[in-house]
């Protein structure tokens, strides 16, 4: 009876302790299980949304590409409009020969068309030079609005006549080696002058004395 009843707690024993054993390993089984399928999901998860990704990111790099083609070839057409020369004033070019003619003459002859001289010049200037014959002053740096002046602002301004731009005679500027001449010629355009009623002098200044032309001393003064 007692060795039966040791045998039987025995087996008992033996069984809960298997059953122990047991239980652990499948729960650990059972987890590792779960935990490869949770990895097996999120890489798929993740891959699945590389693949979304791309797939989103694909109509933004085109449209990058796309814009940047199309930021490529605007600056490109821009820079060949501004390269045109289709709006800017063409004025006549005016040498040393062509000034002397236009001079007035003590007996000026049929075909003599008046002209008129502008020196650009500040007044400062004049009073070391001296001045073309018959030409009038003004200074583009001291005065760029002249042109834009009403008659008789302009006539109380500097005291003499404003150059009409309805008349046919040509006007002339000229400076001290011709770059302000033709900046002067422009603003007359913006002005309201037509184009071709306007004349650089290209040589200006330092061309007339280096050919002997005749010259006037400038009274105006400084200022």
């Amino acid at each position: 009876m007692a060795a039966s009843l040791h045998s039987t707690v025995r087996r008992s024993v033996a069984t809960l302790t298997t059953t122990a054993l047991k239980a652990p390993a499948r729960q650990t089984i059972a987890a590792t299980s779960a935990l490869q399928r949770g990895a097996l999901s999120a890489t798929s998860r993740g891959l699945s949304s590389i693949s979304q990704s791309r797939r989103s990111l694909a109509p933004t790099c085109a449209l990058k590409s796309h814009s940047a083609v199309t930021f490529h070839r605007q600056i490109r057409w821009n820079s060949d409009e501004s390269s045109s020369d289709e709006h800017v004033p063409v004025f006549r070019k005016w040498g040393f020969e062509d000034i002397n003619a236009s001079l007035p003459s003590s007996t000026p002859s049929p075909s003599h068309t008046p002209v008129i001289l502008i020196d650009v010049r500040e007044p400062a200037e004049l009073t070391g030079t001296g001045i073309i014959p018959s030409a009038i002053n003004i200074p583009l740096a001291s005065q760029p609005d002249a042109m834009y002046l009403t008659a008789d602002e302009f006539e109380t301004r500097f005291g003499f006549p404003k150059p009409s731009a309805d008349a046919d005679q040509q006007i002339v500027f000229y400076c001290k080696a011709g770059v302000r001449a033709k900046a002067a010629a422009q603003l007359a355009v913006q002005a309201g002058y037509n184009p071709e009623q306007l004349g650089v002098y290209d040589g200006s200044w330092l061309d007339w004395e280096k050919k002997g032309g005749k010259t006037e001393r400038w009274e105006g003064g400084d200022a």
